[in-house]
C-alpha cells in the first residue's frame, strides 16, 4: 500500500460529508542526502508545526532546514540543530522574534527559555513582563525538557512535510490532524487487529516536532498530542483539532483496520 493509496483510503472511510484533513507525510533527510524533487523550501522563519499545517491544508511539500526553521526547539527535535549550540539562529525566526533577545538552542535545552522568570532571563519572555514562562521553576523546566524527544546529535539536513499526492516517496512518519470524533475512528482502526491500547505521551510543548515527529520516528510507535503553544498561537492550528503521529507501517495497519471494522464502528452514527 503506497502512501497515496493509504491516504485516499483513510479519507474514504470517513465519507464525503466529513471534513477530514489529509494525512501529512514526513521525510527526514540525513545530512548529505538529496531533498526530493518537487519539495520547496519554506519561507524564512517558518516553524515546523506551520509547515505540517500547510502540507495538510494546501498542495505543498514544504522543506524545513536549520537555515529557515522558525523555532529552535523544533530544530532540536528534528535533528537539524545542535541542542547545545550557544549562538542564536540568525535571521528571521518566528518563535524567537517574539523575544526581546533571541534565545540560543542551548538556552532552550538548559531550561532558561521555558523558566524565563525563575532563571532571571526575562529577555526570553514571549509575552512581556508578566510572562511566568512555561514552567514555574528552572527545575521543572529541566525535567520537562529532559523528556521531550529529540533526534540528537543533529544528523538531519532537512525535514519535509508533504501531502501524498505531491511526492512519490514513502514517509518515515505520518501525521494526522483530527477532531476527537475522527481520532476515535482512527484509534479503533489501530486497535482492531491486536487490541493494543493507545498510550499518549505529551506535555503541551513541542507538540508537532517532538510528540508527533521525533517520538514516532525514534520509538517506532503511535503517539498523540494536543498540539502546543507554538502550534496554536504561531502556526494556526484550530482549537478543535488534536494530532496523531506514527511510522508509515502503523498508518498502513490503521487504515486497514479502519476499513475492516467500518460496519462495527459506524462513523455516521456518532453524534456530531
Amino acid at each position: 500500500m503506497s502512501f497515496k493509496d493509504a491516504s485516499t483510503r483513510y479519507m474514504d472511510v470517513f465519507g464525503e460529508e466529513a471534513m477530514v484533513l489529509r494525512p501529512v507525510g514526513v521525510k527526514l533527510i540525513p545530512k548529505g542526502k538529496r531533498i526530493p524533487e518537487g519539495a520547496k523550501a519554506a519561507e524564512q522563519g517558518m516553524p515546523w508545526c506551520e509547515a505540517v499545517r500547510i502540507a495538510a491544508m494546501k498542495d505543498e511539500a514544504v522543506v524545513i532546514t536549520k537555515d529557515n526553521v522558525g523555532c529552535p526547539a523544533a530544530g532540536i527535535a528534528l535533528g537539524l540543530v545542535d541542542q547545545y549550540q550557544n549562538e542564536p539562529l540568525s535571521g528571521k525566526r518566528k518563535y524567537t522574534d517574539l523575544m526581546e533577545e533571541p534565545a540560543s538552542p542551548a538556552d532552550f535545552t538548559n531550561g532558561r527559555v521555558y523558566a524565563c522568570k525563575d532563571s532571571g532571563n526575562m529577555q526570553f519572555a514571549l509575552f512581556g513582563s508578566d510572562d511566568t514562562g512555561r514552567y514555574e521553576t528552572l527545575g521543572a523546566a529541566l525535567r520537562a525538557v529532559s523528556r521531550m524527544t529529540a533526534i540528537q546529535p543533529a544528523i538531519m539536513g532537512a525535514a519535509v512535510a508533504y501531502p501524498a499526492d505531491m511526492l512519490a516517496i514513502s514517509p518515515d512518519v505520518v501525521i494526522l490532524a483530527v477532531t476527537p470524533k475522527q481520532a476515535l475512528l482512527a484509534i479503533q482502526g489501530y486497535n482492531f487487529r491486536a487490541g493494543n491500547r493507545f498510550e499518549m505521551s505529551t506535555i503541551g510543548i513541542r507538540g508537532v516536532c517532538a510528540d508527533l515527529t521525533a517520538l514516532p520516528f525514534l520509538e517506532q510507535k503511535l503517539n498523540g498530542s494536543f498540539f502546543c503553544l507554538g502550534a496554536r498561537a504561531l502556526a494556526g492550528w484550530g482549537g478543535n483539532l488534536l494530532g496523531l503521529g506514527m511510522p508509515f507501517a502503523i498508518f498502513q495497519q490503521m487504515v486497514t483496520g479502519m476499513e475492516k471494522s467500518a460496519e462495527s464502528f459506524p462513523y455516521k452514527a456518532y453524534p456530531k
